[in-house]
């Protein structure tokens, strides 16, 4: 690969991964009421699975994305928060995809068979399964929260350090990176207060991407 595509491949991983976890979080149908009518919810959602991929692709290319956010922090003094922020980003994202690989796998499986089985004895059991196992995916979520949180503030704060980008970004970075550890700290795993606090991590990363873009593109000029 040469250095000009280099440059480019990881602004455009973590600009796609973004906007991948940002549209299916923006599809994904509301999951209310008790297992039974979360396993309906699942059953009837047509682009449930698409959905999920969308989500396991995005962290993959999202952290390809980041270690380009190292890249061009190197030899700089904010190198080491950078490579701290991306090892802890791996950590966040390895744990979020246990909720969601839950979801595209397990949950969907056991909603189909519920909602065939209706009302019988394997409907019954697919709930109790569902029921048992769900709250471990929803903690994985919780600590992918935190974790996201504590990533994002450390690579801000590399920002800040070797301002290899815009200061801006960074005091953003550390903004949503604090925000997101606050929701995840203060709320639970099955809230929306838990869910929003990917919102800004992932909406910084995006901007980093285009920011990234933007200076490729004047570069070239």
């Amino acid at each position: 690969m040469t250095p000009v595509a280099r440059r480019l491949t990881y602004p455009l991983c973590l600009l796609t991964g973004a906007l991948l976890i940002m549209v299916a979080a923006a599809l994904h149908p509301d999951l209310e009421g008790d297992g039974a009518a979360q396993l309906v919810i699942i059953a009837r959602s047509d682009a449930w699975r698409a959905i999920h991929w969308a989500f396991l692709f995005g962290f993959v290319l999202s952290l390809t994305g980041l270690v380009g956010v190292v890249a061009s922090h190197v030899g700089t003094a904010g190198e080491g928060s950078a490579r701290g922020g991306v090892a802890v980003a791996v950590l966040a994202y390895s744990a979020w995809m246990v909720l969601v690989a839950f979801m595209v796998g397990t949950g969907w499986m056991l909603a189909q068979s519920y909602l065939a089985a209706e009302p019988g004895l394997t409907a019954t059991r697919a709930v109790f399964l569902y029921d048992m196992t769900h709250p471990f995916a929803l903690a994985a979520q919780r600590t992918a929260a935190f974790a996201l949180g504590i990533a994002t503030y450390l690579l801000g704060w590399g920002v800040l350090q070797g301002r290899a980008l815009p200061r801006g970004l960074g005091w953003a970075g550390v903004g949503s990176g604090l925000v997101a550890i606050v929701l995840a700290l203060g709320f639970g795993e099955g809230t929306k207060a838990d869910q929003a606090a990917f919102v800004l991590p992932v909406l910084w990363q995006f901007v980093v991407a285009l920011t990234q873009l933007a200076g490729r593109r004047g570069a070239a000029a």
